[in-house]
């Protein structure tokens, strides 16, 4: 780009300024010194957590794409683990066998942390995001034990069970991230925990359609019993009852509100070279605005699409440093 263009417009000067500053603060953080090992995963190890974290948490995939190269490989590790974890509770035809699968993966997440971990393209990778950024050992284990009482749950009594599930089984997938991007900070971890209950939020909401003919339902018993919810009548017929949308309009409500406190309350007041962790909010504030305008019917089939503006949105809010420029659900 020529000097002549940049005198010409120091906006865009200053934001090429800022931005290899940000890339090379980014890239070149040292590791904490406890935790430097040698460094095992190949570019194949690191191709295959970023096509599995592509075909299975597609729009978290989007979101890695605006860390630093070593932060974003660093999370399709940590996200590739999780779609592994999920995938034990599909694969697995009884509770023994689910059972045996995930003490297989505690087991691994403790040789993560000693001097012979297990030699998995994931695990590989995983190590070295560990040893790279000091990933703690805490996210970690918490998702293993999240996914693993995931399978063993049945239901949820109230609103607040799944506000505190969101907080430990989907929050622990973005501290992690924080932490890849330098970031340890009170409010950054809040924002990552009110993240994680909208994100319960919305994938509870978005399964109706498929558990239902299952004769699952993910709606808390309180909002069922609140709003005069007939399953019996919805795993016969799954449709959308008056009923239903009510309750899937104060449940959404719930999630769109907290994301957003999280802009309005912990965004501004967080380090903001741990904003790329934060834009995991975007993909499931967009599937609430859809959600709306399907007027809460869950078995619209646009809301089970993926949604070509979720890229454009994450890159304004990238620029813009905030996602807080849509209208808010109806009153």
């Amino acid at each position: 780009m020529s000097k002549a263009l940049l005198s010409r417009h120091p906006r865009l000067r200053r934001q090429l300024a800022a931005a290899a500053q940000w890339a090379h603060t980014s890239s070149t953080r040292p590791a904490s010194p406890h935790l430097m090992r040698p460094l095992l995963a190949k570019r194949e190890d690191i191709e295959y957590c970023r096509q599995l974290v592509q075909k299975h948490d597609y729009d978290n995939y989007l979101v890695s794409l605006f860390s630093p190269r070593l932060a974003r490989e660093a999370v399709w590790g940590i996200r590739a683990l999780n779609v592994e974890l999920v995938r034990v509770g599909d694969m697995t035809t009884s509770e023994a066998a689910a059972q045996m699968r995930y003490s297989y993966w505690r087991d691994a997440l403790n040789k993560l942390y000693g001097d012979h971990p297990v030699q998995t393209p994931v695990f590989r990778t995983v190590h070295d995001a560990v040893h790279r950024f000091g990933i703690s050992k805490t996210w970690l284990r918490r998702l293993v034990a999240e996914r693993e009482n995931t399978g063993a749950r049945t239901s949820f009594e109230t609103v607040a069970d799944v506000e505190k599930y969101g907080e430990r089984a989907y929050a622990c997938l973005i501290h992690p991230h924080l932490e890849a991007l330098g970031v340890r900070d009170m409010h950054a971890d809040n924002a990552a925990r009110a993240i994680g209950v909208a994100t319960a939020i919305m994938n509870f909401s978005r399964s109706l359609p498929l558990l239902l003919p299952q004769r699952r339902c993910d709606l808390p018993k309180d909002l069922i019993e609140k709003h005069n919810i007939d399953l019996e009548a919805l795993y016969a017929h799954p449709r959308p009852t008056p009923e239903l949308r009510e309750a899937i309009y104060e449940f959404s409500t719930k999630g769109y509100t907290r994301l957003c406190g999280v802009a309005e309350i912990y965004v501004p007041n967080s380090p903001k070279q741990g904003f790329p962790a934060l834009l995991a909010a975007v993909p499931v504030k967009e599937w609430f605005e859809r959600l709306e305008r399907a007027e809460f019917d869950v078995f619209d089939k646009r809301l089970q699409r993926r949604s070509l503006r979720v890229l454009w949105q994450l890159w304004r809010a990238s620029r813009k440093g905030t996602w807080l420029d849509a209208p808010n659900l109806r009153k």
